[in-house]
Parts: C-alpha cells; sequence; structure tokens
C-alpha cells in the first residue's frame, strides 16, 4: 500500500478534510487532519497497522518487546501492531507532570518501539525516549501511519511511517490567493462527553 492509498484510507473515514481550514491554532491551511475519525473504524486501523508491520520488518527494526505509546491514539495502533507481531503494547501517559507506565512495567535494559497514528512535530516522540531513557529503556525506532514531522526533524531513531503529509499553514495576513477563494471552515478540537444521568 502506496502513501496515496493510506491517505485515501484517512479521506474516506473523513479523518482527512481538504479545502480551506481556521485550524484551532488560528492557523490557516488546505487540509484538516482529525484523526481520531480513522479510529472509529477497527478494520481500517487494522488495515494500516498490518502495513505499518510489514514496514517495520522491511527495515529490519526487530529486536523489542513492547510497543510503547505517548497518546490514545498510539495505544489503538499499539494494540493492533503488537496484535500482529505477538508483542506487548503500554501507553505511556501523563500523570502529575510526569510521563509513566502506570501500573504496567517494562524491565530495564529492554528494548521498545513507539508507535502513534500521527507523528507532529516529533516533540512527543523525544519526550516519550527521554522518559523511557531515564529508566533505562531504548528505544529502537518510532512507527506511524501519517509523519507530518518537517523534514529536518532529528529523532535519533528511525522513523518508520506509511505516509508524509507535509501541510502548509498560513497566517490570516499570509494566505494564498487560491485558498483565500474558498470560504473558510473553522475547526475546533474534539470536545469530551458530557455525561449525564
Amino acid at each position: 500500500m502506496g502513501p496515496n492509498a493510506v491517505l485515501d484510507v484517512f479521506r474516506e473515514t473523513k479523518a482527512l478534510k481538504e479545502g480551506h481550514f481556521i485550524l484551532p491554532s488560528g492557523w490557516h491551511g488546505s487540509a484538516y487532519l482529525q484523526r481520531q475519525k480513522l479510529l472509529e473504524y477497527p478494520d481500517k486501523v487494522e488495515t494500516l497497522a498490518s502495513e505499518l508491520v510489514k514496514k517495520i520488518a522491511a527495515n529490519q527494526l526487530l529486536n523489542f518487546s513492547h510497543f510503547v505509546a505517548p497518546s490514545l491514539g498510539g495505544l489503538i495502533v499499539g494494540l493492533q501492531t503488537a496484535r500482529i507481531m505477538q508483542k506487548s503494547a503500554l501507553w505511556l501517559r501523563r500523570e502529575g507532570g510526569y510521563l509513566t507506565t502506570g501500573p504496567a512495567t517494562i524491565p530495564p535494559k529492554s528494548n521498545v518501539f513507539i508507535v502513534q497514528d500521527v507523528v507532529g512535530t516529533g516533540h512527543l516522540c523525544l519526550s516519550t525516549i527521554d522518559a523511557l531513557q531515564s529508566l533505562s529503556i531504548n528505544t529502537v525506532g518510532i512507527g506511524c501511519f501519517i509523519d507530518r514531522s518537517l523534514d529536518d526533524t532529528d529523532l535519533g531513531v528511525p522513523l518508520i511511517s506509511l505516509a508524509p503529509l507535509k501541510l502548509p499553514v498560513y497566517a490570516a495576513e499570509n494566505v494564498p490567493k487560491e485558498l483565500a477563494e474558498i470560504p473558510a471552515i473553522e475547526t475546533t478540537p474534539v470536545e469530551p462527553f458530557n455525561w449525564r444521568d
């Protein structure tokens, strides 16, 4: 499955929208990635996870015991890839300002593979690698469905992605003419559920 086919899966599930958007950051862009929409389709996640496993194997990055996910979306991807590769998966989450595995444990000197649905700036990956290093755990690679990081981003380990997606953004006063001619749609982050009795 090539990068265009991967992006088509995101389009089919309405996780990748194209047009003119005012992003939550206030910047303008020609596309909006709402990756949570993809995660509503387990069959699509399984298909992409299978493709990611193939790329991990093709890059000979098999010497690890756990998939580690630093985001909830990454955990869903991690569970699928771990199931296919018959490895363990766990969520590295933030508690009290620190990244923690909670009650799950990884033995010191273990090799792990970080997995996410989308890698953005790479900052979350870097902080995850640092947190794991503080526990004497070695990161052998990072895998994702979509890589949005900049070309010069150095994560210190191989980054395996199914599709690069470089989405330029513009300040309101610098929106290109062809984009400005399309009515802008304001995007908002997904609101949490408000459960009521």
